[in-house]
């Protein structure tokens, strides 16, 4: 399949995460969905899940993909898909988001690498902890999507050596 547009992402992208979710949270039910049309609250309204997301009533945000983790443990995860490189305004939409919701985890994701201003800050600087967005320090993954293999590329994940 030819990626054009970020949209065209969404469904690879949807699956992988649910699958690399899944084998993380094995004991939970994961559900990743395409919530790149609607708030995240209403989303969850609708599915009348508000009882395991009692914040969710003021997430008023848009993630492009989210993941809904319920069991022994509720959470949720994000996606930010991109087509061209990551830039920091977009590290800085994602991280506004996980201010709000905090996450069990949260990437941006493109098929193209951060752009050099991004790396510099990152790599040359040392500055991962703009990626930090909560008490436990859990931080934005930037990735890099093979949209061959339907997966990332896990070498090129910033910061290196982490992973979900």
């Amino acid at each position: 399949m030819k990626i054009r547009t970020e949209s065209d992402l969404y469904e690879p992208v949807r699956a992988w995460f649910e699958g690399v979710l899944s084998r993380r949270f094995p004991r939970c039910q994961v559900r990743a969905y395409d919530t790149s049309r609607t708030r995240l609250g209403t989303f969850i309204a609708q599915r009348a899940l508000q009882a395991q997301f009692p914040q969710s009533g003021v997430w008023d945000i848009q993630a492009d993909i989210t993941a809904l983790i319920t069991g022994r443990r509720n959470g949720v995860a994000f996606v930010e898909c991109k087509t061209g490189p990551i830039k920091l305004r977009d590290v800085c939409q994602l991280l506004g988001y996980c201010r709000v919701v905090r996450p069990l985890a949260a990437m941006l994701l493109s098929l193209q690498p951060p752009s050099a201003i991004l790396r510099t800050l990152l790599c040359d600087y040392g500055r991962y902890d703009v990626l930090e967005y909560d008490d436990d320090k859990r931080r934005i993954l930037l990735v890099r999507w093979d949209p061959d293999r339907g997966s990332i590329l896990h070498a090129e994940t910033l910061p290196p050596g982490e992973h979900l």
